[in-house]
């Protein structure tokens, strides 16, 4: 170190121009009357952050200057300010050039950040300030012992958890309730809910997610191709967002805040099974039209893009990209636009490691006026995040009962519009992400949505519960037996089928 803390103080720190207005609005929104004051609500939001700020140019336009004093304060509360700065960095040669340099950088990114929060949060302050609260405890999860590699296991329930298969839930023949476990020995904590427009399948989700969510503290991330199963009333009332404490957000208008091409380490065989995951998500693209010369380029290029840059970001994919083709004197083709498609808006922005983000719940909207592309690698990424997460931790802890811890349940509405893509990371999550506390259910309009699958879900699946639909009868008599014609359902009734049932039965779930 070749400076004194009484050189800090007296040093004058600045950001760029833009960022200097924008801290400028933020006192106007936030009411205060000094300047340092949303400078360190920033630089404390950007050190939330794990990974490093981008230093700013130094042939940048630089705003308005203030002191070392006013910014940190003196004594030991500078002190602290710096000690969080260096060893966020992490670098061990400073000198007083390179603070002012980290500090610009740090506050630049921060202002952003709250930018992004106060959209997020509808330009209501008491919204804005739950978020920055959320928003401050994931570094200290983090801290806790909730990266990868720890040794340490993530949250998770205890105890039995036995819900009811609706609002009501009740045998028709008989009239005794009908309830599904999820998580004692033998069980499976996966579900799939079909049913025509209007049959109730989502109330009956919901319903369901409400007794799970009563049992266990889990998060939850939902996946809303409608647009309306955050507040939708035909839940019976029960809106996830308020059930969950749910963050509602909609790329690209609110891009999901996770990093989302993270890796849990650099070495050679880590970033090859990272690129060749990527490449699988992007080839599901229906536009990319991967031959393999083109397979090989994308792969090579996702290399390039995880190796170079940290955090790896969708536009650092499609300048490898374009650099690949280039070098290989390749003529732009469907991949090319496929990478250019998705980087039109900003779908994700690396905010929160993998762990941070699936220890929140979260309901992203992909509504139809979504761009198909935006949508499909919205899904793609985050489900590939989300298995490389949940199937890395050490197995759900199992109590004196039995049961296996829940750590976070996968919600997919209208999962038509992904089955039959054939998704790795749905397969393994189905497949293999009981043992490791995640459940995943899949609401969906008829029996035949699962027929394209590779997998057989539905064998894997701990509930079954079909609605009204005209569909033809062949799967659903595959799945629930033959006695079971979904065309005859009234409202409210479901054909209800649990593993280790030697048939399905006629239940009232709401009315």
């Amino acid at each position: 170190m070749t400076f004194t803390l009484v050189e800090i103080a007296g040093a004058n720190f600045r950001t760029d121009e833009e960022s200097d207005d924008l801290n400028t609005d933020f006192m106007k929104r936030l009411g205060m009357k000094k300047r340092y004051l949303p400078a360190r609500l920033a630089i404390s939001r950007s050190l939330g952050v794990q990974s490093k700020p981008s230093l700013i140019e130094a042939e940048a336009d630089w705003g308005k200057s203030i002191k070392g004093d006013t910014l940190f304060g003196t004594g030991s509360t500078l002190s602290c300010w710096l000690a969080m700065l260096i060893q966020h960095y992490g670098d061990i040669d400073y000198d007083l050039r390179k603070v002012n340099s980290l500090v610009a950088a740090h506050w630049k990114r921060g202002l952003h950040l709250l930018d992004g929060d106060w959209k997020q949060a509808d330009e209501d302050l008491s919204k804005f300030v739950r978020r920055l609260v959320e928003q401050a405890d994931l570094p200290l999860l983090a801290r806790a012992g909730l990266r990868h590699g720890t040794g340490s296991t993530a949250f998770s329930s205890s105890g039995v958890i036995t819900v009811p298969v609706g609002e009501i839930s009740k045998e028709i023949s008989s009239g005794n309730g009908v309830e599904w476990t999820l998580n004692s020995s033998g069980c499976s904590p996966h579900s799939a809910i079909m049913g025509g427009v209007g049959s109730g399948k989502t109330r009956t989700a919901v319903a369901i997610l409400k007794s799970i969510r009563a049992k266990a503290d889990v998060p939850i991330i939902a996946f809303d191709f409608k647009g309306d199963l955050a507040t939708d009333d035909a839940g019976g009332g029960y809106h996830l967002e308020e059930l969950f404490g749910a963050t509602v957000i909609e790329p690209p208008r609110t891009p999901v805040p996770l990093d989302v091409l993270a890796l849990k380490s650099r070495e050679k065989i880590e970033l090859s099974e990272a690129a060749s995951r990527f490449r699988e998500s992007f080839s599901r693209l229906k536009s990319a039209r991967l031959g393999d010369k083109q397979r090989d380029a994308v792969y090579e290029a996702a290399v390039g893009a995880l190796q170079e840059s940290a955090p790896c970001e969708l536009a650092d994919f499609l300048e490898q990209l374009v650099q690949v083709y280039a070098e290989r004197e390749m003529k732009e083709d469907g991949a090319i636009s496929a990478a250019r498609e998705i980087c039109r808006f900003p779908l994700f922005t690396p905010t929160l490691s993998p762990e941070a983000f699936f220890q929140k719940s979260w309901i992203i909207k992909l509504p139809p006026n979504v761009v198909e592309e935006s949508r499909s690698i919205v899904v793609n990424l985050i489900l590939d995040a989300l298995d490389q997460y949940l199937n890395s931790l050490p197995d759900s802890p199992v109590g004196a009962d039995g049961s296996r811890g829940l750590r976070l349940v996968c919600v997919i509405d209208e999962a038509h519009r992904i089955l039959g893509n054939n998704l790795p990371s749905l397969a393994n999550l189905v497949r293999m992400s009981r043992s490791k506390g995640g459940a995943v259910m899949l609401i969906s309009q008829s029996p035949d949505d699962f027929s394209g699958e590779d997998d057989d879900f539905l064998s894997e699946m701990g509930l079954v519960a079909a609605f009204s639909t005209n569909a033809p009868p062949r799967n659903a008599t595959r799945i629930l037996g033959k006695s079971a014609n979904l065309a005859t359902l009234s409202t409210g009734q479901s054909y209800v089928k649990r593993r280790g049932d030697q048939a399905a039965r006629k239940v009232q779930s709401w009315e």
